[in-house]
Formats: C-alpha cells, sequence, structure tokens
C-alpha cells in the first residue's frame, strides 16, 4: 500500500469512513488520483468535498459524520438526529441537520443547516462534533410538543446528568432563542416516562392513595413520585436506565441504604399488596410530621 493511502485509510477510519477533498490533499493524494479512485470506486462522492472510502452501505454514523464534514471546521451535528445520536429522543434516525456560523454561506443537498454562533457549546459522540445536550434541548424546544420535550429532558438527566442548572446557564447565552418558557415548563412538567411509572400510579388509586406530581424538579434535581405538601419523595428505578443488572442493583441498593424510597417493577407488581401498604404508612408518617 502507498503511503498515501495508508494515511487516507487512517483518517477515514476515524471519521465513520469519511474522508474531505482537504483531508486528501493533505495526505498527500493529488487531484489526479481522486479522479482515478472516484473512477475505480475506491472514493463515492457523498457531499460536495466529501467522499466516502469503498462502499456506501447504509450507516447513520456515516451520515452524520459526512454531514459534520460537509459544514466545515466549525460545524455541528445538530437538533432532531443530535437528540437521537445523544439518545436524547428515540426512533428512526433523522436526516441530518448541522448548525454553522452566520458567517458561514454554503447549501448541502440531503442537509438542512441551521446557522447560529455556538459559543462553545459542542461536544464529540463517537468523533462526531454535535452541539452540548443543553443546547440540543434550546433547539428542540421549539419543534416537539410539550409531552415529548418533557421526555427529552428526562433521558438528558439520564443519560447525561444535564441538570436545570445546566440548561439555565445554556439559556443565558442565548437569551432570544425561542422556545425558551416551554422548556422551562418542560423542567417542571408532571408526566409519566415509562411502565414502571404507570403502574405505580394505577397502584396509587386502587389503594385510593394520593397521586403524586411525576418527574419534576426537586432540591435541583429530577425525581420520580413527590408530594410537595408532605415533603415525601419516592423514587422508581427502571432497568432499562441502567447499563447492565449489576448497575441496576447497585443503584437499588445505595439507595436504600441512603434511606432513599425506592421501588423497583417487582415491588410495584409482584408485590404490589405489600408496596402499597408501605406507600400509606409513610404517606400517614409524612401527614403526622408536617402536622407536629
Amino acid at each position: 500500500m502507498r503511503p498515501e493511502s495508508f494515511t487516507v485509510a487512517l483518517i477515514a477510519d476515524g471519521q465513520h469512513g469519511r474522508i474531505t477533498r482537504e483531508q486528501l490533499r493533505g495526505a498527500g493524494v493529488t487531484s489526479e488520483q481522486v479522479k482515478r479512485w472516484l473512477a475505480d470506486g475506491r472514493l463515492r462522492r457523498v457531499h460536495q468535498g466529501v467522499y466516502a472510502l469503498g462502499h456506501l452501505a447504509p450507516s447513520m454514523l456515516g451520515d452524520y459524520m459526512a454531514a459534520v464534514l460537509a459544514g466545515g471546521d466549525d460545524a455541528a451535528l445538530s437538533h432532531r438526529p443530535a437528540a437521537h445520536l445523544a439518545r436524547v429522543i428515540r426512533g428512526a434516525p433523522p436526516k441530518p441537520e448541522i448548525t454553522i456560523p452566520r458567517a458561514a454561506c454554503r447549501r448541502r443537498a440531503g442537509i438542512t443547516i441551521h446557522r447560529s454562533d455556538l459559543r462553545g457549546d459542542v461536544f464529540e459522540i463517537d468523533g462526531i462534533r454535535l452541539t452540548s445536550i443543553p443546547r440540543i434541548l434550546l433547539d428542540l424546544a421549539p419543534i416537539l410538543p410539550p409531552v415529548e420535550l418533557t421526555s427529552a429532558c428526562h433521558e438528558a438527566w439520564v443519560h447525561h446528568r444535564t441538570r436545570p442548572h445546566h440548561i439555565e446557564a445554556c439559556i443565558a447565552r442565548y437569551p432570544r432563542k425561542p422556545g425558551i418558557a416551554k422548556l422551562r415548563e418542560a423542567l417542571g412538567a408532571d408526566v409519566t416516562l415509562s411502565k414502571l411509572e404507570r403502574a405505580f400510579l394505577r397502584l396509587l388509586a386502587a389503594h385510593k392513595l394520593p397521586r403524586p406530581r411525576t418527574n419534576i424538579v426537586h432540591a435541583g434535581d429530577k425525581v420520580d413520585c413527590h408530594w410537595p405538601a408532605l415533603g415525601l419523595t419516592i423514587e422508581l428505578l427502571s432497568y432499562r436506565f441502567h447499563p447492565t443488572r449489576q448497575a441496576y442493583e447497585e443503584d437499588v441498593a445505595r439507595r436504600r441504604r441512603s434511606n432513599h424510597i425506592a421501588y423497583t417493577w417487582g415491588d410495584v407488581t409482584e408485590r404490589a399488596a405489600q408496596t402499597a401498604a408501605e406507600v400509606a404508612a409513610l404517606l400517614r408518617d409524612a401527614a403526622q410530621r408536617q402536622a407536629a
């Protein structure tokens, strides 16, 4: 393998099989070589000045990387695709969207381009530059329905520990962005986000126990179930928010050692009567403390 071919392979390998014309030149590949490689299929054009090395098999990461490369050095994946890559929203991968500086003036087929200063609100996932989690939420605020925005805020907390003060700091950097009030409402909105939460609320209703506020910010953190008048908080531990079974079990044990009241799916479904009795007792005790 010629030296330039080896260098090109290394660069593309770190970029999900994508490479720019400038990177090819920097690796010592001449314009004539680029033409030959395009002719023989070694390179395949993805966007103007951006190529796939070898095949063009479907690749979400390759598509997102190519879009960012097409936007230039200051571009970042943003909005829905950034939220998808960061696991803030679910569903099928959205089509590429990027944010570039206002001064940059370019169009790229197949890419939705937003123009805005990012002011350092960027990081990387899988080697792809994207907007920060708070900035993603701020960009999503005008376009997502309230329930979906609340869910996105919750997923941002679960996967990235993004808390309200992080989002407020981002808002302070972009005070004129649309959707700020809507985002703040989402941070404090009541919504159920899992089967476990819905099962717990059904259990409370079946035993005529008062309904808590759900998935709200309390004492600077997201909590699952909170009764403000009683000062009582209960957490519901869902396995899907933990990377491994061991992490899940350790979280259950840690919360209970630290006197955090926490229930699992088994508590709510397999031991429903016992759990309902425990919650009723907790509510009575909390009411007595408030009355004292």
